[in-house]
């Protein structure tokens, strides 16, 4: 089950060292997508966006079908200011799992920071059908890690 980080959760311990033991993970399984996912949300915590993309990219190339790398890949084109890279990166994550609520979220803020807000409220609206809580994680920060 997925891990929502948002802004507002105070995180416990220190993360500076959280990219280094998933250094040390990678080392151990080079091509493992969820080693590769959470060092892209250590970094993501970090604010180290650019290098976040690149491991959730990798994280894609090692398991295309990554619903998680590529919705975490989405918020953080977002972030970047990259808008149309950030709803294909939703609508892929979507293609792979429909009822994906972060993947729906995610795709509402993309849509309304592009000024669709018809289509950002049916996105959100989808989300809020799978989950009434859903609109809950708008618009805070997306990233998940996995188990």
């Amino acid at each position: 089950m997925p891990q929502l980080i948002t802004p507002e959760i105070v995180r416990k311990g220190d993360n500076r060292d959280a990219p280094r033991a998933y250094n040390d993970a990678t080392v151990q399984n080079p091509h493992s997508p969820t080693v590769l996912n959470n060092i892209g949300v250590a970094l993501e915590r970090q604010g180290r966006y650019e290098e976040a993309l690149a491991a959730f990219s990798a994280a894609l190339v090692c398991d295309n079908d990554d619903v998680y790398a590529w919705n975490n890949r989405a918020v953080i084109l977002t972030r970047l200011g990259r808008l149309q890279e950030a709803v294909l990166s939703c609508t892929q994550a979507l293609a792979i799992d429909r009822s994906c609520i972060f993947a729906w979220v995610t795709y509402g803020t993309v849509l309304s920071r592009l000024g669709k807000y018809p289509e950002a409220e049916s996105a959100l609206a989808v989300a809020e059908d799978l989950d009434p809580q859903a609109r809950a994680l708008y618009p805070g920060n997306l990233t998940m890690t996995r188990a």
